[in-house]
């Protein structure tokens, strides 16, 4: 057995919640309250990414299970895999495993949670009736697969300098005309017409990019694809890292390590870097053949955020969601109306149509 945390009211013994949106912990039965001294994260400060996976085992992570012996209730119990906060299964007392126990890296910060459950199930309804091409019946026979989970998900912050030598072509729009055969009352005749071209041209050059706090999921809980969304956060509210943030609520260790996580923010900056060798292209059109990249001064933070997690199933497919646990914003799968996808597609057609015969009269 190993050794945890718990919090326990002064008052009465019962359980300490964190309480959400506040800097305490409060008391489940008594309502006492104890609370936490706000420690703001330096957000300036990040860990050099070249020093730590120099230092980090080629097994970092590994997965891990704890087992535990509850305090309060004298049971034996395993955590879920990867996971270091919970409660007790059998008497809901909440625990907090030490992350060195499980990982070579330690969080840095929290962000903790500003949205209450009851908020979240809100938002989740008011995603979900404001799905665009959602079948007719989705809001009616959308059946929760599973309770809404409050949880901690680990989430790589990097920071990096990045040179780029690129290649490729530049377009420049300009009009010349050509003679074009065209119906006039029922009979072909050639027209003059003014036609836009494009005169391109073969470019290379450098740019510069300084990224800060680029995000990339350090979970395996949620699917990749989610990960544009999950990049939305008030950093500002970021404390250093406190297990009292994370009473009552599960938390994960990492699963993605330190060097997967950093592939990732890669791909996220690269979206960035091709926009401004776009930009320093210039012209009306551009076209990147190359692009070489040179990280330099890569930083990291491992952060905690909050996020209530669930699913529903619909027509016997499983379907997850998440809710910010800071601003309350919802996003997860969904299924989609082909019907009305092609009824649209097919009105836009029409519409299309009509405009052009409209237009060509």
């Amino acid at each position: 057995m190993i050794d945890y945390t718990h919090f326990k009211c002064n008052e009465c013994g019962s359980d300490l919640d964190y309480a959400i949106g506040l800097h305490t912990l409060k008391c489940v039965s008594c309502g006492a309250v104890d609370p936490i001294e706000a420690s703001p994260l330096d957000l300036y400060l990040a860990h050099d990414y070249k020093a730590a996976i120099s230092d980090l085992s080629y097994f970092d992570p590994q997965t891990v299970s704890h087992e535990l012996q509850c305090d309060n209730c004298g049971a034996n119990f395993m955590l879920p895999a990867n996971v270091h906060a919970e409660e007790c299964p059998y008497c809901d007392l909440n625990v907090v495993v030490p992350v060195d126990l499980s990982r070579k890296l330690q969080p840095d910060g929290v962000m903790p949670f500003m949205i209450h459950q009851h908020q979240a199930e809100a938002s989740f309804k008011k995603w979900l009736g404001g799905l665009w091409f959602a079948p007719s019946a989705l809001k009616r026979k959308a059946i929760q697969a599973r309770p809404i989970l409050g949880a901690y998900m680990p989430l790589w912050a990097f920071d990096a300098e990045v040179n780029s030598r690129y290649s490729g072509q530049r377009g420049d729009n300009y009009r010349t005309t050509m003679r074009v055969p065209t119906t006039v009352n029922g009979k072909t005749v050639m027209k003059t017409k003014t036609v836009v071209k494009i005169r391109w041209r073969h470019v290379s050059g450098r740019v510069h990019n300084s990224f800060d706090d680029v995000i990339a999921l350090g979970t395996n809980t949620l699917p990749i694809k989610f990960q544009r969304f999950l990049s939305e956060w008030d950093m500002g509210q970021t404390q250093n890292y406190n297990e009292k943030y994370l009473s009552g609520f599960r938390s994960e260790l990492y699963q993605i390590g330190l060097p997967e996580g950093f592939q990732m923010a890669k791909e996220v900056m690269l979206f960035t870097i091709r926009a401004t060798i776009r930009r320093d292209i210039g012209g009306d059109h551009q076209r990147i053949h190359h692009v070489d990249s040179d990280y330099r001064q890569v930083g990291y933070k491992l952060l905690l955020a909050p996020m209530w997690i669930s699913a529903f199933n619909f027509k016997q497919k499983t379907y997850r969601y998440v809710i910010n646990g800071q601003n309350g914003k919802a996003h997860g799968e969904r299924p989609y109306s082909w019907i009305k996808i092609t009824a649209f597609v097919l009105t836009l057609l029409a519409l299309l149509g009509g405009g052009y015969a409209i237009f060509n009269q």
